[in-house]
This record gives structure tokens, C-alpha cells and sequence, in this order.
């Protein structure tokens, strides 16, 4: 296969697999958004599950385009492959939560405003923290901070994007360190080969 040609066929089995992730993704935010709107707000169990299952994607379906296109490739090509997967699924994400945001819940900033609010207090006022402390880290949910970054506007949806293509960066970089595979410099003998 030359080199022109792996390189097509490694963007067209990224882009599918980009596609095929960030369905996942979605699928996964309107379950949990069924079950209940505010769960993955106020519960860090649910993003942690999420990620997790994101990166186990990326991996074991960068592996899957590695082995599609001959079984070998260099750092540069696993990390151009996993990346092309994490800007799909960041455009799916900032696509869903803009409608979720703007035509499904617009009142999902404020309640999960409220909700995260509630959970942090408690949760400080049962640690003891003083009521300073309380008030400096539930600033930005009092004065309506996190509300404005929640809201759909074009800069949020921006932003968001800008996040999520550093996380898929760090995330690229990693895993394509990891799943990187070097072709062999010499061909070795088969078994009952005697030519060689």
C-alpha cells in the first residue's frame, strides 16, 4: 500500500470511527439526560464513566484503524488518526449540548446551577469548611458565572470546542504513544522457509 494511499484509507477509517464515537457519546447523554436531567451535573461518577469510556474507544478503535491499514504505523500517523476521532466527538458534543441547551432545556443552566450549588454546600458544610471558604468556592454559581457558561452562544460553543480539542490533544498524544507500532526492518523467515 503506498504511502499516499494508507494515508487516505487511515483519515476515511478515522473519520468513521470519529462518527461512531461520538453517536456513543450522544446516545449515552440523552440516557443519562432521561433518567435524570441533572445527573451528569452533580454526579463526578458519570463523567469519570464517560471518559473512561472515551478513551477506551479512542484506543481500542485506533487499533483497529492501525490494523486496517497494514498493522504498523508511526507516532505522527496514530496521533493524526486518534485526533481526526477526538475533533468528531468534540463537534458532536458542543452540537448536542447547544440543543440541549437552547431548544430541548433552556432552563438547564439555572437548574443545574442550582443542583451543583446545593451538592458543593453540602458537601463543604459536612467537611467543615468555613462558611468563607464556602462562599469563595460557590462564588461563580451565586453570581451567575456558570450560568453565563452554560447559556448556547456562539462564543460558549467556541470555547467549548477549544476545550475539548486540548483534551483530545493530551489524549492523542498519549494514546498514540502507546499504540504506536514500528514495521519491522527485516522481513522474518516463515516457518519451513529454506530460500532464505
Amino acid at each position: 500500500m503506498t504511502d499516499q494511499v494508507q494515508d487516505s484509507s487511515m483519515t476515511n477509517f478515522s473519520i468513521k470511527h470519529g462518527l461512531l464515537i461520538g453517536l456513543v457519546s450522544i446516545v449515552l447523554s440523552i440516557v443519562f439526560y432521561i433518567i435524570d436531567p441533572l445527573m451528569q451535573f452533580t454526579n463526578y461518577w458519570i463523567s469519570i464513566i464517560i471518559l473512561v469510556l472515551v478513551i477506551t474507544l479512542l484506543v481500542v478503535l485506533g487499533l483497529d484503524v492501525r490494523k486496517k491499514i497494514g498493522g504498523y504505523w508511526s507516532f505522527g500517523q496514530a496521533f493524526k488518526s486518534i485526533f481526526i476521532m477526538g475533533i468528531i466527538l468534540s463537534l458532536f458534543s458542543v452540537a448536542y449540548n447547544f440543543v440541549l441547551f437552547k431548544f430541548v432545556d433552556p432552563q438547564l443552566p439555572v437548574k443545574a446551577n442550582s443542583a451543583i450549588l446545593e451538592s458543593l454546600t453540602a458537601r463543604l458544610n459536612s467537611s467543615n469548611v468555613s462558611q468563607d471558604k464556602i462562599d469563595e468556592y460557590t462564588k461563580s454559581f451565586q453570581n451567575g458565572e456558570f450560568i453565563a457558561k452554560l447559556q448556547p452562544t456562539l462564543i460558549n460553543e467556541i470555547k467549548a470546542f477549544g476545550y475539548g480539542l486540548i483534551l483530545y490533544v493530551v489524549l492523542s498524544l498519549i494514546i498514540a504513544a502507546c499504540i504506536k507500532k514500528k514495521a519491522p526492518l527485516y522481513a522474518t523467515p516463515l516457518e519451513g522457509d529454506t530460500s532464505v
